[in-house]
């Protein structure tokens, strides 16, 4: 019986074991010599290269997708930093409710898309 298993290195190859053959099967004073694969046990191997470059895949875009919503979750925080200056400038209740009204009418710095995130 001889056999062939994928084997992962750690470093993005995958190699392969090497075929033994049984000792039981091989004749007495005779050297075993390992047959070449089959397209079955080629088609194993495919398999199993596609799903390790389809993880690959899966944890680049995962990482891309993790870099986007830090990304928006910074130019969020800044733009809620923009308002609060702006609306901190005012000297009373009276002017703060006018930069308010303003920044409503107006859509100054996208007021209204700070309620919606």
């Amino acid at each position: 019986m001889s056999f062939t298993a994928a084997l992962y290195e750690g470093d993005s190859v995958i190699h392969l074991i090497p075929r033994f053959v049984e000792p039981a099967a091989a004749s007495p004073g005779s050297k075993a010599v390992a047959r070449p694969a089959t397209a079955l046990e080629n088609a194993d191997l495919a398999t199993a290269e596609v799903k390790g470059w389809t993880a690959l895949f899966e944890v680049i875009g995962n990482a891309l997708k993790s870099a986007a919503l830090w990304l928006d979750e910074k130019s969020m925080q800044a733009h809620y930093r923009r308002i609060d200056a702006y609306l901190s400038q005012s000297t009373d209740h009276a002017d703060l409710e006018r930069r308010m009204r303003e920044m409503e009418r107006s859509n100054q710095l996208n007021w209204t898309d700070c309620a919606s995130r």
